[in-house]
């Protein structure tokens, strides 16, 4: 049985093990949570499951025991490769994935049946190198395995991650994903207010903290949207989802639910192109301009 940590999710350890039996593990995978040793330790279980010499169509579980299982665990085995920067550098070069992961995906295994690919920290990966990687991530040959590791998953692309089977690990919030949760929340409450307000001045500068940041414009984005929600809903009894009380009832009182509908109309276009990657500055002008119409609309 893989993944028996006693930390792993219930869910995760049943999914993992269901899809060894079945012969059905996914070709693309992100580990995420969890410490970077467990999420280590996981990846070359899973790296087990396709490379081990014993198994049978009976039996696809890894033995761990064999000399195939045993050089995996230690780093040893032909047909595995940690993908990481090079030496001195911090970050990972789409030079350094070129050269020793995509070369490599149309040559034959070494020794086994399959090649695993895993890519150990993937929380700061450059949005370059993960769109170097993403046509190969989305039609992986068919003796290829991709492992994505991370601690929280907002250092990764829409665009990624929607190729991604995940298997959650434990806690996906690191202390710097509940800053930036934090800050996301922080951000969606002062721009409602700013609409409130009926300040386009300061719903541009209440936008300022996404300027370079496509993940956050979407995250603040989603969360307006919830916040738009709860003040639709604002004496219905519904309960709220946003967790923003006063942002959702002022802006309740501010606007029209024909409104309220449009802004969350213009939101849901933001998220979709952040998602096709479009120029975060864009997208904020975008908003800007929108929601300055609508507000001038509503005079």
């Amino acid at each position: 049985m893989l993944f028996t940590d006693k930390e792993i999710p219930e869910n995760t350890i049943k999914a993992v093990n269901s899809a060894v039996r079945l012969g059905r593990l996914p070709c693309s995978i992100l580990l995420s949570g969890g410490s970077n040793a467990l999420r280590e330790k996981c990846a070359l279980e899973l790296a087990s499951a396709v490379l081990c010499t014993e198994t049978d169509g009976t039996d696809r579980e890894p033995c761990m025991k064999c000399s195939a299982c045993l050089r995996v665990r230690a780093g040893l085995h032909p047909d595995v490769f940690k993908i990481v920067p090079e030496d001195g550098k911090k970050l990972l070069s789409v030079k350094t994935v070129r050269e020793n992961c995509l070369a490599r995906l149309s040559s034959s295994p070494t020794e086994g049946l399959n090649k695993v690919f895993i890519f150990p920290d993937c929380d700061e990966m450059q949005a370059v190198v993960q769109n170097a990687l993403l046509k190969s991530v989305e039609e992986p040959p068919e003796d290829t395995m991709f492992i994505f590791c991370c601690d929280g998953r907002e250092g990764l692309l829409t665009t990624v991650i929607s190729r991604l089977t995940e298997y959650p690990l434990g806690d996906t919030l690191s202390s710097k994903s509940r800053k930036n949760d934090e800050k996301v929340n922080e951000t969606a409450e002062k721009i409602a207010f700013a609409l409130c307000d009926e300040d386009e001045f300061g719903v541009m500068l209440t936008c300022a903290p996404m300027n370079k940041n496509r993940k956050m414009m979407a995250s603040v984005a989603e969360r307006l949207i919830l916040i738009i929600r709860d003040a639709m809903a604002e004496g219905s009894g519904a309960p709220p989802l946003s967790g923003s009380d006063m942002a959702a009832y002022s802006l309740s009182r501010s606007y029209k639910i024909s409104s309220l509908l449009q802004i969350k109309e213009v939101l849901d276009k933001i998220i979709e192109e952040a998602g096709r990657n479009a120029n975060e500055n864009l997208l904020i002008s975008r908003f800007s301009a929108e929601t300055a119409r609508i507000l001038k609309e509503r005079k």
